[in-house]
């Protein structure tokens, strides 16, 4: 380094480190997360600096990600309109609890949906339920396929899905796949191409510019869709990987749950794939026949909730912590990771102080060990207060489900972390059903009698190193 470079340095370190204090500052954050980057900038300048850099803008990613409204498509914005009508009706019939009628308006005014009453939802509870379903609903395909997950593999199952995509593209059928930059970056050159070769078109999501990474790298599309001919329709936790299905070579067992979902909130979901491929690729894809109208299929309500980091509302976020604040009997939650933020993690101590039955299913074993630590130190507060955690010991849990009181099952990508309730752009279905949530309910008692109990007399005389791992991985929070 030039010797009036190391004089110049330190002084421009610390305007850089009071420039960007004044920029958290003014963005109004949480006092937690405020003081979280001041204490990391104050300590690790360097570090925070570039923490902040590839991790913490807020400010101005609303207009970055400003193309993903996905509002602005004629086609959806018609059959939204129709379905606010059935939503205001819904309110007077259907949806007769006060609970249902505060949780499905906050998401309704928060991001561009309703709920909808025409359709048929199907529980898939593992990865073979899943690929099944999946593979079956491709092979019926006659106009349309398109698919967006955050991680494809290039190994057994992620070629058995190669292949029939391929098949029905030298059928004449118009093939999307959308893939995310990071989730994917291992994904093949000889898959990429032979998918592209046979007509398919496949897109990345914010692409890895290694060595010079993007500023919005840490905004990950982190959904997991798939839509045929906008008749069926799938989402949920399960990514393409044969890990998903045995477990891979870390776990004996892979748990995961996915939901196939048949009528109008289709819709819905088509939009928000539409909203991703056209920021992502800048195709505008207007065709009426992506939101056909329907037979009836069922009468399940379902409302969609889409959140990330292109809206001002982070409408899973509230969402959860409508539900769990307005719960009278019980809140059940299965989620691999665990890690958050005030609102939800007072709300949940004071639904368990107030006599509310809450239960947690956790992974027993760790997929990402910083994690994994930083989630368990959320466990004293939680299990102080009369909550109930269960680490899962059969495999894997990956599932990221919700139940509450018999009438709400949430099903979909959003981890119960600030990651996705923040960073990244998720999907989850509100189904307004009590056959549904009762299923939900079942398989979350199953789910339990793999699991260990979390004794709290025993947590709370943890070693010292414990809690050490767990305070330090806590400290990273923010960025997980």
């Amino acid at each position: 380094m030039p010797d009036w470079l190391v004089g110049v340095f330190p002084v421009l370190l610390t305007l850089a480190v009071y420039v960007v204090g004044l920029i958290i500052f003014f963005e109004n954050r949480s006092p937690h997360r405020t003081f979280y980057w001041f204490f990391i900038l104050a300590f690790l300048p360097v570090v925070g600096l570039l923490f902040y850099l590839f991790f913490g803008r807020s400010s101005s990613r609303y207009k970055f990600f400003w193309k993903m409204n996905h509002g602005d498509i004629p086609a959806l914005k018609e059959k939204l309109e129709k379905a606010r009508g059935a939503d205001d009706l819904m309110h007077d019939s259907t949806l007769a609890l006060s609970e249902k009628k505060r949780l499905s308006r906050i998401i309704s005014a928060i991001s561009p949906t309703y709920v909808t009453l025409n359709n048929q939802c199907r529980v898939l509870k593992n990865g073979t339920e899943k690929f099944l379903a999946v593979f079956d609903a491709i092979d019926r395909a006659r106009d349309h396929i398109h698919l967006e997950y955050f991680i494809v593999k290039d190994d057994e199952i992620g070629h058995e899905l190669k292949n029939r995509l391929i098949r029905k593209a030298k059928e004449g059928l118009k093939i999307r796949f959308l893939v995310d930059g990071l989730g994917s970056r291992k994904l093949g050159k000889v898959y990429v191409r032979e998918l592209r070769e046979a007509g398919i078109d496949l897109a990345e999501f914010m692409p890895l510019t290694l060595p010079v990474p993007s500023t919005w790298m840490n905004y990950r599309n982190h959904r997991k869709i798939l839509l045929v001919d906008g008749e069926v329709g799938f989402l949920g936790g399960l990514n393409v990987g044969d890990e998903y299905i045995s477990g891979g070579e870390r776990f004996p067992f892979w748990r995961d749950t996915h939901l196939e979902i048949r009528g109008d909130a289709l819709d819905v979901l088509q939009g928000v794939f539409i909203s991703d491929w056209q920021f992502t690729t800048g195709e505008q894809l207007r065709d009426k026949s992506f939101f056909p109208e329907r037979p009836f299929v069922g009468n399940t309500p379902v409302q969609i909730a889409a959140s990330g980091p292109d809206g001002n509302w982070e409408a899973i976020h509230h969402a959860y912590f409508t539900a769990i604040a307005t719960a009278r009997e019980h809140i059940y939650i299965t989620t691999p990771y665990l890690i958050l933020d005030d609102s939800i993690a007072t709300a949940l101590k004071a639904a368990a102080l107030g006599g509310i039955d809450v239960k947690i299913v956790f992974p027993g074993k760790p997929d990402h060990r910083i994690v994994y630590w930083a989630s368990r130190s959320y466990f004293t507060e939680l299990l102080k207060a009369g909550g109930e955690i269960y680490l899962y010991q059969k495999g894997f849990i990956h599932a990221k489900t919700l139940t509450v009181d018999g009438y709400l099952a949430v099903i979909g990508t959003a981890n119960m972390d600030m990651r996705s309730f923040y960073y990244s752009f998720e999907i989850n279905a509100f189904i307004y059903e009590e056959v549904i949530a009762r299923q939900m309910e079942e398989a979350f008692r199953v789910d339990m009698a793999h699991s260990i109990a979390v004794d709290a007399d025993d947590y709370f005389r943890r070693p010292v190193y414990a809690r050490f791992k767990e305070s330090g991985a806590r400290l990273l929070s923010p960025l997980l």
